[in-house]
């Protein structure tokens, strides 16, 4: 009997032993999973941020995309990852970047104004940028000269897929997509200048305005990129420019049209359209219209070496132009009407030959008719033509130098040569990048 009952009590303490050493690896389990499933919520915490940044970043490379015809172009880097949005990181400071372009120029005429005959800093870029939140972002831009007083070049409001549309749009002051070199920052272009259409139809720094517009891709059957751009703008020019009026309560409507094809793995053409309405006047009517049309074709023969050639024109519609004249005895003032000018066209040709990874050289022709004045046109005979050559060396990626030669046939008859030696140097985000 008493071996009985020791059987049985071994019996039940094995199964008792066997039931809580399961219980404890049970428990041990349970821990383990709880462990890996809190690390499996924190990956995919982590996985939706990184998603909701890449898609502010898609979204601004679509709006602000290097076109595929050209190098790359000096911009504020978009955002990247890490910096999608700033309460999910507890990132406060916004990106920040300075490029200074100093120039050396000497102009045949001595009765030239500002930045010539002298080495001076023609400006001083600081700029700021940052994602507002993982559907926006904030740029701006504060120029300084050592011949112009401070000034807000560029303060804008970028939202991304409006709706969930596609549609980017813009709000405040910025540089509308019309042409080419109307729409980038000098540290962008090929040339120390702004081609001559440009300086003289709107302004000599480009084309910045107050305002707001929307841009979204064209999806259509075939290979080919389409973007089309609605803005309303402030009224008036750009300094020195001549295309509308000096009121910038008149607004000015603009529509730009890009397309871009590759025709091949290393040739890219892109073809652009610009129309612009305003005001040369007081009062409320259009009576200036801008047709614009720019062609670039680049070709990539090798590492960081290109061909590129590009061209930009414009043509200037009034509905009425007229001149007045004053009878130097009476004092009587008659209106000559100018319906067989009231067309004006402006535009370039460039050749950009990157022969090599840190020098490129080029040529620039420039063939204009000039506005004489916002109520009359100038001449419709009378043309100004430049001729300009450069040479380029990317000293790295931070610094840049340029020689210019540039020879100007001036409407008057008489001509005007202008000699530029440029350095332009950044640091921060807003660089000038090897292309």
């Amino acid at each position: 009997m008493k071996k009985i009952f020791l059987c049985v009590l071994c019996i039940f303490c094995s199964f008792h032993s066997r039931a809580f050493a399961e219980t404890i690896i049970s428990e041990n389990q349970y821990q383990v999973l709880e462990s890996k499933l809190q690390e499996l919520n924190q990956v995919v915490m982590e996985l939706k941020n990184t998603v909701d940044s890449q898609k502010v970043e898609i979204e601004y490379l679509k709006s602000n995309q290097i076109r595929g015809s050209e190098p790359a172009q000096t911009a504020a880097s978009p955002p990247t990852a890490s910096q999608g949005s700033r309460t999910l990181q507890g990132r406060w400071n916004p990106d920040i970047g300075v490029v200074v372009d100093a120039v050396l120029s000497q102009d045949s005429p001595r009765s030239d104004g500002e930045g010539a005959d002298r080495l001076s800093v023609r400006e001083t870029e600081l700029v700021f940028g940052s994602p507002v939140d993982p559907y926006s972002r904030l740029d701006a831009t504060i120029s300084f000269s050592d011949f112009e007083d401070p000034g807000l070049e560029e303060a804008y409001y970028t939202h991304f897929d409006i709706f969930g549309s596609g549609i980017t749009g813009r709000l405040g002051r910025f540089k509308p997509m019309v042409g080419k070199a109307a729409s980038v920052h000098r540290d962008s272009l090929d040339t120390v200048d702004e081609p001559l259409v440009v300086q003289h139809y709107f302004g000599l720094e480009g084309f910045n305005k107050s305002g707001a517009d929307i841009a979204r891709d064209i999806e259509l059957p075939w290979a080919v990129t389409h973007r089309l751009t609605l803005g309303i703008l402030e009224g008036g020019n750009g300094e020195g420019g001549t295309l509308f009026g000096e009121t910038r309560r008149r607004p000015t409507i603009y529509t730009h049209l890009k397309n871009y094809a590759d025709l091949n793995d290393s040739t890219g053409l892109e073809m652009g359209i610009t129309q612009l309405f305003g005001s040369r006047d007081e009062d409320s009517g259009f009576e200036s219209s801008v047709l614009g049309f720019d062609v670039t074709l680049i070709h990539h023969y090798a590492d960081q070496r290109h061909v590129k050639i590009q061209s930009e024109g414009y043509r200037l519609s009034r509905s009425k132009s007229f001149y007045s004249l004053e009878d130097p005895v009476s004092g009587n003032v008659t209106f000559q009407d100018l319906d067989d000018a009231k067309n004006l066209w402006g535009g370039y040709s460039l050749l950009d030959w990157r022969f090599d990874p840190r020098w490129a050289a080029g040529f620039r022709f420039d063939d204009l008719q000039l506005v004489e004045t916002a109520d009359n046109f100038a001449n419709p005979d009378s043309h100004e033509v430049g001729y300009t050559g450069y040479l380029t060396f990317y000293q790295s990626e931070f610094a840049r130098w340029r020689l210019q030669l540039t020879h100007v046939d001036l409407t008057n008859g008489e001509d005007d040569n202008r000699f530029f030696v440029q350095g332009t140097f950044a640091i921060g985000e807003h660089k000038h990048k090897l292309q």
